[in-house]
């Protein structure tokens, strides 16, 4: 029986199954996201919300690519539903709920 090569702590290793990937937000509910960002925020709308290497995204950008479906909107749609799980597992404020409270 072969061992396994053993794993440096840089390299990456896939998630595991229990972990996954965070539950995404439906399309509705990240440009809702993105909406509640422009009117709390008062985010300009030409400021760049990343940068990929030719690939440049701005905040106004982002409510086309969500609704149009495109590879990006895909993109975009893990990223916002990521940032949220995150943010409520730091305690910071952002989630669906925060306004209920």
């Amino acid at each position: 029986m072969a061992e396994e090569p053993k794993r440096q702590d840089w390299e990456l290793s896939p998630p595991d199954a229990e972990e996954g990937e965070p539950p995404l937000l439906t399309r509705e509910e990240a440009i809702a996201e993105v909406k509640r960002w422009f009117e709390r925020y008062k985010i300009d709308q030409n400021q760049i919300f990343a940068r990929v290497g030719e690939l440049v995204v701005h905040y106004g950008d982002l409510i086309p690519h969500l609704e149009q479906g495109t590879d990006t909107g895909q993109l975009l749609l893990r990223a916002i539903s990521r940032g949220r799980v995150v943010r409520q597992q730091r305690g910071f404020p952002g989630g669906l709920d925060r306004d209920q409270k």
